[in-house]
């Protein structure tokens, strides 16, 4: 969690006011255009894009169909994470309301490396689900433990050697080749050739948690 909360000293921003005044909400909130972070509200987990952030609250957009609790996590990264109620929602807009204040001048600041925001920080969606892998002539079955639109770790009964290539065969989502980059017992890490498109893969996770789960 970020380790820069505070105490409100302010009133909270109202999401569901819409007489807000329009001076108030130019001076509280501070733009982060499109910064992608990892969204956790109730089993479902995915990606969503930060549109705004104030110290009291944040407006998320991600896919429509991704169903929400009455709280949800907003992680941008593996270290820092913000959890937030749910005011609002109107169709890929969902406006989320902090508990307590937070420093946004000292959030930002804690992304960002030599100005630029480490893309590469950004956590990884937890998951299990059955897929294969083709690595020379070998099909081998395999289990996803989590995903990234760069990366992904797999659980396999199969041996692998730093550098191998494969191929993941992965139900909706298609092939993707990636390098192995580590192997720790039956674990493997591999990092995609080519990054996933972050709508793809949002709408591939949206539609695994609304159907996959479903009883």
């Amino acid at each position: 969690m970020v380790g820069n909360v505070q105490p409100a000293a302010t009133e909270a921003l109202n999401f569901g006011n819409a007489k807000a005044p329009q001076e108030r909400r130019k001076k509280e909130r501070q733009l982060t255009v499109f910064r992608l972070a990892k969204i956790t509200s109730g089993p479902a987990e995915g990606w969503g894009f930060i549109k705004n952030i104030s110290g009291s609250g944040v407006l998320v957009e991600i896919h429509p169909s991704f169903e929400m609790d009455e709280t949800a996590t907003v992680a941008l990264t593996d270290d820092v994470a913000l959890t937030a109620t749910i005011r609002w929602r109107k169709d890929a807009l969902v406006g989320m309301q902090f508990k307590n204040e937070i420093n946004v001048n000292d959030l930002l600041a804690s992304l960002r490396v030599n100005n630029k925001y480490q893309l590469s920080r950004l956590p990884r969606v937890h998951m299990q689900q059955a897929i294969v892998f083709r690595i020379g002539s070998t099909l081998v079955k395999a289990e996803i433990c989590d995903i990234s639109p760069a990366g992904i770790r797999i659980n396999a009964d199969y041996l692998c050697e730093v550098g191998n290539q494969l191929t993941l065969v992965v139900p909706k989502l298609g092939d993707i080749s990636g390098t192995v980059r580590w192997q720790k017992g039956s674990e493997i890490g591999i990092k995609f050739h080519k990054r996933v498109s972050v709508p793809q893969i949002t709408d591939w996770l949206a539609n695994f948690y609304t159907n996959e789960l479903k009883p």
